[in-house]
């Protein structure tokens, strides 16, 4: 019996560490794998994208994520997984990347050594509401990541909230690529500025004094950029300000009248295998009243010379009016009397030169556009392409976006837009039509014969002839808007997309694809299609009629069923009394 117990008590000994061991070994396996999950949204929201794998498997050098947080103890309610969903994702993360990204948690509130250490890195602390014992308090909590690399500066998230998970795939990879490269690309800007009124001028000169110069209106731009890591340097492209040799990206907005030496360094640039986004604008409104009441508007050339440029790549912008029946309502401030009083109001304007572009008119092919919101193209033209040319170069040109069906042209004619010209024209209707497009591959170069223009500020006794260089063919890259208003800062301001649409631009252009990619799964906006005619009509006719004629219809149908059953009932009891 001894020998018995004894037996017993080692095979279970022995089971149990065989046990142990075995959950230990599946623990450790299953731990260095990616977690399964079902991604159920149509964008895959909640599943690491290619690109960001991608990111994560090249890291050649560690890269350690620590993630500062408050005890959830110490945390409001709606706070207190937070520490949870991020170290999940955080450790999705490391696995996707082999262990070459690590992170760890820790709570700086227990140790204030720490506290005043990341303090000086601008980590710190905030106040969030919080609800205790039915009363409205503050806390200050911790929660911010930060991603250390080699010896370089450490890259901040200064404040994760619940809200900050949708886009911690996009601001941690982004993290990373700014920590992992060299250097910073450089980004040039050439943007023009508003001319001043000749008169205003004209009344400066009379009274002795300078004109002022213009305001910025593509400022914010920079600052977008900036915000991205790059580097970001404003240009003139003339002799005293010239593109950087370094530069890796030029982005031209509203090029007025150029000398034809700007547009010789501009091809120069692209034939040297720069990238270059540019875009344009033929024409500008002023909106005044009308007298038949609303608002007159009328169209000003900008006297835009690019088709120099542009002719050698196959790519012209029409010089007609573009219209659309997808439009936009702005507000435009007018001047009403009230009450004997001049009061300025801002009036909601739609007419059919305010475009919108909205996603189903966006090439979802392409890193650049896919996943855009709408956008406003405000006062755009149309990109005609020269098929036979570009097909000659070896370049397919990529369309990134189009009018909707429902697009027109009006010539242009000095004075007010004739009425009938916004109604559309059968005659003149276009259908979907490009807005804008990139061009890849080894672009034709427009000055390969000739001289190199001057400067039109060289003096003449200076002015030696010089042959044009000749390029070696290389591979470059090429995007162009029939729309530069869209850019300026308060419509990057008012509509998200249009921001996204030109950082997307020179993201895929100086970055390529996979920063976009992921940020494509954050942008996406569902917006309602407009209806047609049709369609409202219907939508009226279910709602109004079909829905109360559908319960009227279940109504009688109960009705009569009931009676039905109540005859067979008294049927029923009629043969039972009449057997008895």
């Amino acid at each position: 019996m001894t020998n018995r117990r004894l037996n017993f008590t080692l095979r279970f000994v022995v089971v149990a560490l065989l046990l142990t061991v075995a959950v230990v070994l599946v623990n450790a396996v299953l731990g260095s794998m990616a977690p399964l999950r079902l991604d159920l949204t149509e964008d895959g929201l909640y599943t690491v994208s290619p690109a960001a794998k991608r990111i994560l498997t090249g890291l050649q050098v560690p890269v350690q994520v620590k993630y500062y947080i408050t005890e959830s103890s110490g945390l409001p309610p709606e706070l207190q997984n937070l520490e949870r969903d991020v170290s999940d994702k955080l450790s999705e993360f490391a696995v996707i990347s082999g262990g070459k990204l690590s992170f760890s948690v820790v709570d700086p509130s227990k140790d204030d050594e720490l506290a005043e250490k990341i303090a000086a890195k601008n980590i710190r602390p905030f106040q969030v509401q919080t609800i205790d014992r039915d009363a409205m308090g503050i806390k200050l909590v911790y929660s911010a990541i930060e991603i250390s690399y080699l010896d370089k500066d450490p890259e901040l998230l200064p404040q994760i909230l619940p809200q900050s998970l949708a886009t911690l795939e996009y601001d941690l990879c982004t993290a990373v690529t700014r920590l992992t490269r060299d250097i910073d690309p450089v980004v040039a800007i050439f943007a023009s500025r508003p001319r001043m009124d000749p008169q205003m001028v004209q009344l400066y000169m009379q009274m002795g004094q300078a004109p002022p110069e213009p305001p910025e209106v593509y400022s914010l731009i920079g600052q977008v950029l900036q915000s991205q890591a790059y580097d970001v340097r404003p240009v003139q492209i003339t002799a005293d300000s010239p593109i950087p040799e370094e530069a890796t990206t030029l982005v031209v907005l509203a090029p007025k009248t150029l000398e034809q030496r700007q547009l010789y360094e501009i091809n120069r640039f692209v034939q040297r295998g720069g990238r270059l986004v540019l875009a344009t604008q033929d024409y500008e409104f002023n909106y005044g009243p009308s007298q038949q009441g609303g608002f007159s508007y009328t169209p000003t050339p900008q006297q835009s010379n690019v088709a120099a440029l542009l002719d050698a790549w196959g790519i012209a912008v029409s010089d007609a009016i573009l219209m659309d029946t997808n439009t936009e309502v702005l507000a435009i401030p007018s001047e009403r009397n009230v009450g004997g009083l001049r009061l300025q109001v801002q009036e909601p304007v739609q007419n059919p030169v305010q475009i919108k572009v909205t996603p189903d008119q966006l090439n979802d092919d392409t890193s650049i556009t896919n996943g855009l919101g709408s956008m406003l193209y405000l006062w755009g033209s149309r990109l005609e392409l020269d098929e036979a040319l570009l097909e000659g170069a070896g370049i397919k040109p990529e369309v990134l976006f189009t009018s909707s069906n429902g697009a027109w042209e009006a010539n242009y004619v000095p004075g007010p837009l004739a009425p009938m010209s916004l109604l559309q024209n059968p005659d003149r209707m276009l259908g979907a039509v490009p807005l804008a497009v990139l061009l890849k591959g080894e672009l034709p170069n427009g000055w390969a014969d000739g001289e190199i223009p001057f400067w039109n500020s060289t003096v003449d006794s200076l002015r030696v002839a010089t042959p044009v260089e000749e390029f070696v063919p290389v591979q470059s890259a090429v995007v162009v808007v029939g729309c530069s208003k869209m850019f300026e800062d308060s419509f990057l301001q008012m509509v998200p997309g249009n921001a996204m649409l030109l950082l997307n631009a020179v993201d895929a252009l100086t970055l390529g694809d996979d920063l976009i990619e992921i940020r494509a799964k954050v942008t996406t906006v569902r917006s309602l299609r407009p209806l047609g005619e049709g369609a409202r009509l219907l939508i009226k006719l279910v709602v109004i009629g079909l829905v109360p004629m559908a319960v009227g219809l279940f109504g009688i149908y109960r009705h009569l069923r009931r009676r039905r059953q109540e005859a067979r009932f008294l049927a029923a009891q009629g043969a039972l009394q009449g057997g008895r």
